[in-house]
């Protein structure tokens, strides 16, 4: 009886050495789910735009192109001056922006503590389905082809930097490769503006509260390739216009959008858990997170880089399939009413790019004021 006595007390003794441990693996919580491969794949409405491509939409730069010099010249002294002027912060931006992920850029619109939350969370793969839907690989119909590779052979316009060597100062990091990256390939539109519109666009539609700083945001990223001279601001503008338009179908698109919804409700709740507190109310309590009013007179600035309207009479419609964009900001709200803010918001018709017909109103689009309006 001794010895069992002894063997019980010898075991309960290792079990209180191991309870420790215990608790923490019974309630560690589990990793966050990602998507399963047949839930991306699709095939889905908006894998591809009407006639393969957004050529269309692009296609106003055709039109200065051959018509318009006097545009194409302002295009080119404008990234000089750009270029040149950019202060030392600005280059240092600009060069991280080349770098990094969009997503990872945007996110400093965020805040420091949102913001740096979301970039932890995101680098410990615990936002799984965010990082599945901000790839570039999500945009188009999965195609690891860049996103805009496509219409970059179309236009095949070749990049400041080549075009006026002598009068772009490069910018890059040491043994950095910005310059050797692009060479040779079109400038028209910009793809990383369009991503970081693209991610923009989405990042918002999770994120409502931060929507005017998150697009100003994308804004930067664009004028960050004008700082570099590997883009002109008419890329930029192109590439804006490819961005929201690729984010309003991947938005209304019923089979989608679930995905996006799901990736919304996983971000929320990764980063409420983490900073212990509502993200609404994490936002409010940081005083690094900028005004709603600056990020719209700053994305403003960034429309237009300058350019005055060209075509005065010009009569373009903000489409009808942007009101999605607006549809986590204003959930209220009809796409008929979501549509008429876009419109309220927008840029006057005319200005370069701008196109008449179904094509057109596109480079009109402010989603940074638009998030900002009062219905």
């Amino acid at each position: 009886m001794t010895r069992i006595r002894l063997l019980v007390v010898s075991l309960l003794s290792a079990l209180a050495l191991l309870a420790p441990t215990v608790p923490a693996l019974v309630s560690a919580a589990p990793a966050p789910a990602g998507f399963t491969p047949g839930q991306l794949i699709g095939p889905f409405e908006s894998d591809l735009p009407p006639g393969g491509s957004y050529i269309p939409v692009l296609n106003g730069f055709t039109v200065l192109r051959d018509r318009h010099p006097q545009v194409i010249a302002q295009n080119l002294n404008t990234t000089v001056e750009i270029n040149r002027s950019a202060d030392p912060a600005q280059r240092r931006d600009a060069i991280a922006i080349n770098y990094d992920d969009r997503i990872i850029s945007l996110s400093y619109a965020l805040g420091d503590t949102v913001g740096g939350e979301f970039r932890t969370l995101l680098a410990a793969g615990k936002l799984p389905k965010v990082a599945a839907l901000v790839s570039g690989y999500t945009a188009r119909a999965m195609l690891p082809m860049g996103t805009t590779l496509l219409e970059k052979e179309y236009f095949d316009n070749p990049r400041p930097f080549e075009v006026a060597p002598g009068r772009i100062t490069r910018y890059d990091r040491p043994g950095g490769t910005a310059y050797t990256d692009v060479a040779g390939s079109g400038s028209y539109p910009s793809g990383h503006t369009a991503m970081g519109y693209w991610q923009g666009a989405l990042l918002a539609s999770w994120l409502p509260e931060l929507g005017p700083q998150i697009i100003a945001r994308a804004g930067d990223i664009g004028r960050s390739r004008v700082v570099l001279g590997v883009h002109y601001p008419l890329d930029v503008m192109g590439g804006r216009i490819f961005g929201q338009d690729l984010a309003a179908a991947r938005l209304a698109d019923p089979g989608f959008s679930p995905l996006l919804t799901q990736a919304g409700a996983q971000l929320r709740r990764e980063l409420s858990a983490a900073l212990g507190t509502p993200v609404a109310k994490a936002i409010a309590a940081d005083p690094t997170v900028g005004s709603a009013d600056e990020a719209v007179r700053a994305h403003r600035a960034d429309m237009t880089y300058g350019f005055d309207r060209i075509f005065p009479s010009m009569r373009s419609t903000i489409p009808a399939s942007a009101a999605a964009l607006l549809r986590t900001r204003f959930p209220q709200l009809t796409d008929a009413q979501r549509l008429d803010i876009l419109r309220r918001t927008a840029l006057p018709a005319g200005y370069p790019l701008d196109q008449s017909g179904p094509d057109g109103g596109w480079v009109r689009i402010d989603l940074a004021a638009a998030y900002a309006a009062i219905p």
